[in-house]
């Protein structure tokens, strides 16, 4: 087959349904049984329990719900040398949307409808803080000392672009959701979908913290270019460090009576109540053995992830880990190749991000302990649904979500990736190679999701996630997750895990990518 060819060949169960029932162990590696993949009923039942709790930032009583859950399921299917690596933190606490008694705006005089504080902004008392509204103009940037900045991002398609629809290695076919069958748009941005313009209006929302804040302000009021489906709960990505004002989100309409507000120079009252809490942060990390685990001949692949997150599916790759984990379970020990080693993750959604933390990095801290980890896997943000705006609301495209899945430059683990993204049936897989030119001699992008390890190690790896759009907020509950999408992306990632646990990985390697600064 030559490179990048589309094809597509599957049965009506995306091409589990042709395999024997009861597969031999070691065939299971690298030719998914379907008995033993997760079923629809259960990823459901998995994401209720999660989503009952709301959502998982770390610290937080949800949070350690969740990881509660975890690890008593990675023991329960054989995992062994369970720990937690922690540390204290301080953890902003305030009323969390849709409860906004904790926080509001006044413009005006007149009460505003806010869809969402910032996330680990500065607090105010009761009664708020009253200053001048000032608009900010990044091509004559006022003075904001003491005023309430109202910022509304300017569209950057270059960024955009390179998010959404950069060039790629193979595709399947995007196919229609939630009934499969009917003739859909296979351009990756054919359906107009938000993903691209809700990252880079909530980035450059993030990026203005950075820029403004030794200025002084009062305050920051986020007018997006965003719908009011797609603000509310909205969660400041990249996540900042704290910072000492008080900021909100609002949506477009809301924000265009702020933005006349600020350039007739009017006043405002932004009231942030909130308090910083010690709290505790951990990373999970535990061994499901293969056949030689505690000996000097062990060698292991590395499954990641990370656990906290604002919504349903952000952080559900801790459950998309734990499917594989439970799969690989089903393998006698005697016949599992290679041992998994398995990373959770916390500082994803935490103060200023895993960078801000680098001293409580796991491997930091033990820098001995990925001496036998030969491969890397990573998940993040799976069973996601494509959505667009319509009008204040957002409504499925009836289309599937792309699923993004990063391989090391090597073209047989490249292959391979396409391989089983066909067997396993997954609709509108985009597979990526960031390094090397895409099919049609254009730049793959960057490689997004915590796969990229793998690169900086110089051993093959992966990553999967979702084009994500309507998940970064509060909002995205249990009803936007899509439990078919999840149960093929997992029968995928059991089938690339067995593939690096058994192949012979001296024909995978790559030229190692060193770490930007």
């Amino acid at each position: 087959m030559p490179r990048r060819t589309v094809l597509w060949g599957l049965g009506a169960m995306g091409g589990l349904a042709g395999l024997p029932a009861r597969a031999q162990p070691a065939a299971a590696l690298t030719r998914p049984n379907p008995a033993w993949v997760i079923s629809e009923e259960e990823a459901v039942a998995w994401h209720r329990l999660k989503d009952s709790h709301g959502p998982t930032l770390t610290g937080s009583p949800s949070w350690r719900a969740f990881m509660q859950f975890l690890e008593g399921k990675l023991g329960e299917y054989g995992c062994v040398d369970i720990h937690r690596s922690s540390w204290t933190f301080k953890r902003m606490v305030t009323s969390m949307w849709p409860d906004d008694s904790k926080w509001g705006l006044v413009s005006n005089g007149r009460p505003v409808r806010v869809a969402n504080v910032g996330a680990n902004c500065g607090a105010t008392g009761p009664g708020g803080v009253t200053a001048e509204l000032v608009l900010w103009d990044p091509d004559a940037k006022p003075d904001v000392k003491g005023k309430i900045v109202v910022f509304r991002p300017r569209p950057r398609p270059e960024f955009r672009e390179a998010f959404s629809n950069s060039d790629y290695e193979y595709m399947t076919p995007f196919d229609s959701w939630p009934a499969e069958g009917r003739p859909v748009p296979q351009a990756q941005n054919g359906t107009g979908a938000m993903a691209a313009k809700v990252w880079d209006d909530m980035t450059a929302s993030a990026n203005f913290i950075a820029e403004i804040r030794e200025a002084g302000p009062a305050g920051v009021v986020f007018a997006m270019n965003l719908n009011r489906a797609l603000t509310e709960g909205l969660y400041t990505f990249p996540v900042p460090t704290d910072y000492g004002f008080p900021s909100v989100y609002l949506d477009r309409a809301v924000g265009d009576g702020l933005v006349a507000d600020a350039q007739a120079r009017r006043s405002a009252r932004i009231r942030v109540e909130a308090e910083r809490v010690d709290s505790e942060a951990y990373q999970l990390i535990a061994y499901l053995p293969g056949k030689d685990y505690g000996t000097d001949r062990d060698e292991q692949v590395q499954l990641r992830t990370h656990t906290d997150g604002p919504s349903i599916s952000q952080d559900d790759g801790a459950l998309g880990l734990l499917a594989v984990v439970k799969y690989m379970a089903r393998i006698p020990r005697a016949e599992r190749p290679r041992s998994l080693m398995i990373e959770m993750d916390c500082r994803h959604f935490m103060p200023g991000l895993e960078r801000a933390w680098p001293a409580q990095d796991y491997f930091v801290k033990n820098p001995r302990a990925r001496d036998k980890v030969v491969a890397m896997i990573a998940m993040e943000h799976l069973g996601q649904i494509e959505y667009v705006e319509d009008g204040d609301a957002i409504r499925p495209t009836g289309r599937s979500l792309p699923t993004w899945l990063y391989a090391t430059t090597n073209q047989a683990v490249i292959d391979y990736a396409y391989k089983a993204v066909r067997e396993n049936g997954v609709r509108s897989a985009v597979i990526r190679s960031p390094g090397r030119p895409g099919v049609n001699g254009k730049s793959q992008g960057p490689w997004y999701g915590m796969g990229s390890g793998a690169r900086y190690l110089g051993i093959p790896g992966y990553g999967v996630q979702g084009d994500l759009g309507a998940y970064w907020a509060h909002s995205a509950r249990l009803n936007r997750f899509d439990a078919r999408s999840f149960r093929r992306q997992i029968a995928t990632f059991c089938q690339l895990t067995g593939f690096l646990m058994s192949s012979d990985l001296g024909r995978l390697q790559a030229p190692k990518v060193e770490r930007p600064a």
